[in-house]
């Protein structure tokens, strides 16, 4: 699956970000991560509890939009949501996969920063 994060509309609306907010730092930064890519208007960002609640009127709402899923570790509950409620064209992306580990990545400015760098540059 593709890794770039960088969403190639021209209109943010047209690209969503999904992201966990689980109670762990990776949790938090993919929270933070996916905020700052809305405060930057590459994409906007979109509520997972909606999708995971199956409510069909929101989940329709941005099924043609270029959306992306940010996890932050390998156990990929954002993915795994999408995916119980027919949501099976995303892109996602995972922190642990930029070497961040779970327990040990304080979600400092820094780092969310730091993250974003190496997120919106990957090919």
């Amino acid at each position: 699956m593709e890794k770039n994060i960088r969403c190639s509309c021209s209109d943010p609306e047209k690209c969503t970000v999904f992201a966990c907010s689980g109670a762990a730092d990776l949790g938090l930064a993919s929270d933070l991560l996916a905020r700052k890519l809305h405060a930057n208007q590459a994409r906007s960002m979109k509520c997972l509890a909606f999708v995971s609640a199956g409510i069909e009127e929101m989940i329709d709402s941005v099924r043609d939009t270029n959306m992306l899923v940010i996890d932050g570790c390998k156990l990929d509950c954002g993915k795994k949501t999408f995916e119980k409620n027919g949501l099976k064209k995303f892109l996602h992306f995972r922190l642990t996969d930029l070497g961040y580990e779970k327990g040990k990545t304080p979600p400092t400015p820094e780092i969310v920063e730091k993250m974003y760098e190496e997120a919106i540059f990957m090919v």
